[in-house]
């Protein structure tokens, strides 16, 4: 009975090591990005007193995941855009296009994913993981438009939150802000 009990702990263990071992090469590979969205960050700057928070996350080669909270305004589009900081550029993901909005109490929360059948302009024909480089570089930001401002209410750029002046590893963010949640 013992020998039995202790090969199931046995099992029991290099199951856990392999599920952990499988969990952080996943996060790894597939790293969470981040962002802080704020008027000050769209060119020309705005002022506004709306702000927002964005998650991507690629579970797989093919797939970006995303989710954003927006306070203060009403999306009437959201983009991912080739760009520096300071400058402006075209788009390369539509995210209202497949995008859910939940309405809050301050805002809206939007939702979706896209492959890369969505990417357009400088992305077109590449893949997901291309765009993710992109994002690691510093050539992407999100871009949040309303009716009051049709070129950008809100503005993220997007970069590697490893950076040298950042200490979190294996995210992204986007804007001033790191955020590791």
């Amino acid at each position: 009975m013992k020998l039995k009990t202790s090969r199931f702990m046995l099992l029991l263990i290099l199951g856990l090591v392999v599920t952990v071992g499988a969990i952080s090469i996943s996060d790894v590979a597939f790293a969470k990005k981040i962002a802080s969205l704020t008027g000050d960050q769209v060119v020309p700057p705005v002022s506004t007193d709306a702000i927002g928070h964005a998650t991507f996350k690629h579970p797989n080669s093919s797939t970006m995941n995303y989710k954003l909270n927006i306070s203060g305004i009403v999306p009437d589009k959201i983009d991912i855009h080739a760009g520096k900081t300071g400058k402006n550029g075209e788009v390369l993901v539509d995210l209202m296009k497949h995008a859910k909005q939940q309405a809050t109490k301050v805002g809206v929360i939007v939702t979706g994913s896209f492959n890369a059948s969505d990417l357009i302009g400088a992305m077109q024909g590449k893949t997901v993981l291309d765009l993710v480089d992109s994002m690691k570089s510093g050539d992407t930001y999100v871009s949040v438009d309303t009716q009051k401002h049709p070129t950008g209410e809100i503005r993220g750029q997007i970069e590697l939150a490893n950076s040298p002046s950042s200490n979190v590893t294996s995210s992204i963010k986007i804007g001033n802000n790191t955020n590791t949640s």
